[in-house]
């Protein structure tokens, strides 16, 4: 079988099965088989296919079917420049993170801080934190997860990106280890992106999120803040130095409800790239 012909029969296959875009995933999954990009995929289309090469090709195929993530299967996600390990113990990184980060980014360049200290809250496969000491060489950056699965791949992560001198990963529940830790006034800035799924919400997810990622990652209880709503009760002034902040990627429309829980902190409500309520900034004032 030649290139041209595996893909089309992939795509009929995956777009029987109501995968969102079957071109695209039946190109990466057949450029991740051969080792190449899917713009030399395309130019390659009358290569032909081992037999080794179509059986894992049509075993992948099979597993997408099954609406199984594509990083997942591709074993890796993209996340603001960098190449992130991903498998079913963690997440995976969405864009809307990506923003998040760059949001925090434009606000540390402002503080004009060297030798930042920041801590990433529910870090799972370390994408905020090692998104963050990339952009700031100087940084250190503690990332703190409730799941030891998780940290295992952001671990795995921190050492593929030569970044375990200045990334450290911590066990335990929100702030609690920064905490137990830490003297006042240390960190610069504190980044979470929490479970904020509500319930009524859970079962309208596509498949690719419901059946195969980790549902503690994701689930954020009957209004979807159950857990953000724990980590606005910690003492999170007494961690941050003056001016420090609190940056929270959150659902549509939450920013505007958790504000009102923030009194004593100058409060900002971002929107994401679809104008869409998502992000809450909060400065300690002094």
């Amino acid at each position: 079988m030649k290139v041209a012909e595996a893909l089309i029969w992939a795509i009929d296959r995956l777009g029987s099965a109501g995968v969102p875009e079957p071109q695209t995933d039946a190109e990466w999954l057949l450029a991740h088989v051969l080792g190449t990009t899917r713009t030399v995929l395309r130019m390659d289309a009358q290569r032909t296919l081992s037999d080794a090469e179509g059986e894992r090709f049509a075993a992948l195929v099979a597993e997408r079917v099954k609406r199984v993530p594509l990083a997942y299967l591709l074993g890796t996600q993209p996340f603001c420049g960098l190449e992130l390990k991903v498998d079913r113990r963690v997440m995976i990184p969405r864009p809307e993170t990506e923003q998040l980060v760059d949001i925090v980014t434009e606000w540390l360049n402002r503080l004009g801080r060297e030798r930042l200290m920041l801590a990433d809250i529910g870090t799972g496969s370390g994408a905020i934190a090692l998104a963050l000491a990339h952009r700031f060489p100087e940084a250190t950056v503690y990332g703190v997860d409730i799941s030891e699965e998780a940290l295992e791949v952001a671990e795995e992560n921190a050492k593929r990106l030569n970044l375990t001198r200045r990334v450290v990963f911590l066990r335990g529940d929100l702030t609690e280890p920064l905490e137990a830790v830490f003297p006042p006034h240390t960190f610069d800035a504190l980044v979470a992106n929490l479970p904020y799924v509500a319930d009524e919400e859970w079962e309208q997810l596509p498949p690719e999120v419901r059946c195969y990622e980790p549902s503690i990652a994701l689930k954020g209880g009957l209004d979807g803040l159950a857990v953000v709503r724990r980590l606005v009760r910690r003492p999170l002034q007494r961690l941050l130095a003056p001016y420090g902040i609190l940056a929270l990627e959150l659902g549509i429309g939450q920013p505007s409800i958790v504000a009102k829980w923030l009194r004593g902190w100058r409060v900002a409500v971002l929107v994401d790239w679809e104008r869409r309520e998502r992000f809450l900034l909060a400065e300690k004032l002094s």
